[in-house]
């Protein structure tokens, strides 16, 4: 996807503003706290924060940064809300997030074979975010990773908005569906909508069903409601496909065939409107 850049030294989006004081980088749903003498960029997706001025180039491709020796350079790439099938390799952290000693490795694709680099990818406020530090040219003294730190703790997820069924409905944007009974559910409403407008989830048992709706850039198969979901594991099965203009993503997680019955009974319900 393409990532428009939106920076300056203006609310939310600071870019080597004078000062003795932080100033928040941010405005996607993610923000970071710079030190004085620290730059920024922010866009759709990712913020960028450095101890050196960066390029806007840097938004299209963070290798085009070039950190010397004693400089840090750190990426946020923002991958969307947590999903079950996505969650797997991303740890759960309540924060303050911190590098550790064996977060320390590279090199990483694309960049400087040379420089080491510390990595973590997280599940921070039930989003999904891969946090990436170039600690410039090897060896690399013990100050680079406290450097990168000082920036890291501070990274914050903006709160989702949840939205609750109401007489059995979850209903968002003209899409609604039918808790049957025995199921729970919620809509949960990113507070940034570049990945996913909004992620519908229902459960019943060890059954989760989670349906988001993506960009109206991205494009699935055609498909009319209902739609049922074919799996892909034994344990899993998945859609993408569009329909009224609109485009989904369903899947749902399960551990017997009965499970992936029901949720496709769940999903009969599921209605498009204006």
């Amino acid at each position: 996807m393409k990532r428009i850049a939106l920076f300056g030294c203006v609310g939310l989006l600071a870019v080597g503003c004078s000062g003795s004081h932080s100033r928040a980088l941010g405005g996607y749903g993610i923000s970071l706290s710079l030190p004085h003498g620290w730059y920024g960029l922010s866009a759709p997706g990712q913020l960028q924060a450095a101890d050196f001025p960066l390029a806007r180039s840097a938004l299209s491709s963070a290798q085009r940064a070039r950190v010397r020796r004693g400089h840090v350079h750190v990426i946020v790439w923002d991958y969307g809300p947590a999903i079950s099938y996505l969650a797997g390799s991303h740890s759960p952290v309540k924060g303050p997030l911190v590098f550790r000693r064996r977060d320390v490795s590279g090199p990483f694709e694309g960049f400087p074979f040379d420089h080491a680099f510390a990595s973590r990818s997280v599940n921070l406020g039930g989003e999904l975010l891969e946090v990436l530090a170039d600690l410039g040219p090897k060896p690399v003294g013990a100050t680079r990773l406290r450097d990168a730190n000082r920036v890291v703790a501070s990274l914050k997820v903006s709160p989702t908005q949840v939205v609750l069924p109401r007489s059995g409905v979850l209903s968002r944007d003209g899409v609604s569906l039918r808790l049957l009974p025995g199921w729970n559910g919620r809509i949960d409403v990113p507070a940034s909508r570049f990945a996913v407008r909004f992620v519908l989830r229902a459960r019943r048992g060890n059954t989760r069903v989670a349906l988001l709706e993506l960009p109206r850039s991205v494009r699935g198969k055609q498909l009319g409601l209902p739609v049922a979901l074919k799996p892909v594991t034994s344990r899993f099965a998945r859609r993408v496909f569009s329909t009224g203009g609109r485009s989904f993503d369903i899947s749902a997680v399960f551990t017997s065939p009965r499970g992936l019955e029901q949720a496709n009974r769940l999903l009969a319900g599921l209605r498009l409107g204006a």
